[in-house]
Parts: structure tokens; C-alpha cells; sequence
């Protein structure tokens, strides 16, 4: 039985050492706590990199494919409800997602897994804006769209072309 328990042991051990990725857990750690009031779920964390803690790892938050989030102008942070986001695969399949009260989509690897790069465009109240660039490395559209907007990023996505009268 001292066998059996210490082949169990050394069995949990190297699971959870190969769970445990400090650069993983430091990201995620930056990332703060969820709102006041706002639980885990379809409309939490809007504007975070959804796909830093939905990887499929242990199945527990679920996997997506790609996940973001649309607000509505680049000047405050107010959701693009019910804006639709297609989403271009290399390989010519195209599926559209609509946002949600918080502004976030997802897909999940049942419904979609994307061949990359992915082109994207965003019609919100009868305006489009399509991405000048395709997405190559993730799914998380906050991987690369984080506030504020300079050298390292364009800034958080939105749904107001920039010749829309738009003030920066």
C-alpha cells in the first residue's frame, strides 16, 4: 500500500508541476480581480485577454478559439452591444459571432477552430471597420489590443471608423 501511495504522489506532483507556468500565473495575476458584482462568465472581464485563462488547459474555464471584445468608440469603454464580428480564415471558411451586453464574443474549438491568419471586420449600427491587418499569433484579440494606444498597440478594439468624425 506505501507503494501504491507513493506512485500516487509522485503521479499529482509532476500533474501539477506541468500545470503550473509562473509566466502564465504572473499574467493572469496582472490582470486583477473580477468587478465588483460582475461574476465569471459571458459578460466578465471585457477588454482582458480572454484566451490568457480560456486555453483548454484541465477543461476548466473552457477553451475558445478566439475571444474578444467591441466597444463602441475609441474614446470611453462602452460595449458595441450586438455588434457583428466575422471573422476570415486563410483557408476561406468565414463564421460571424455577435457581441454580447459586455461588448465580448467567443468561439469555441467545437464550434470553429480557425486557420490562421484571420482577417476580421466589425459592423456596428450600420458601419463597418475592418482590420488593416490579419490576426497571425492568438485568438485573443486584448493580446495585442490593450489600452492605451501607442507604439505597442492600437489600443482597445472599437466599432467607429476613424473618418467617422471620431475625436481622438
Amino acid at each position: 500500500m506505501s507503494q501504491l501511495f507513493r506512485v500516487a504522489a509522485m503521479l499529482s506532483s509532476v500533474l501539477w508541476f506541468a500545470a503550473c507556468d509562473p509566466v502564465q500565473d504572473d499574467a493572469i495575476a496582472a490582470l486583477g480581480g473580477e468587478a465588483s458584482g460582475v461574476r465569471p462568465g459571458p459578460l466578465h472581464r471585457p477588454g482582458q485577454p480572454c484566451l490568457l485563462c480560456h486555453d483548454g488547459a484541465f477543461g476548466d474555464p473552457g477553451e475558445f478559439s478566439v475571444a474578444g471584445t467591441v466597444f463602441a468608440d475609441r474614446i470611453d469603454k462602452q460595449p458595441a452591444r450586438g455588434a457583428t464580428v466575422t471573422l476570415k480564415a486563410s483557408d476561406g471558411t468565414s463564421r460571424s459571432f455577435q457581441t454580447n451586453a459586455a461588448g465580448n464574443f467567443y468561439v469555441t474549438p467545437q464550434s470553429w477552430q480557425p486557420a490562421y491568419p484571420l482577417q476580421v471586420s466589425v459592423v456596428f449600427q450600420a458601419q463597418t471597420v475592418s482590420m488593416t491587418s490579419n490576426i497571425g499569433r492568438d485568438g485573443a484579440c486584448a493580446s495585442c489590443h490593450v489600452d492605451p494606444a501607442g507604439p505597442d498597440s492600437p489600443g482597445h478594439v472599437y466599432a467607429t471608423p476613424e473618418d467617422a468624425g471620431v475625436a481622438p
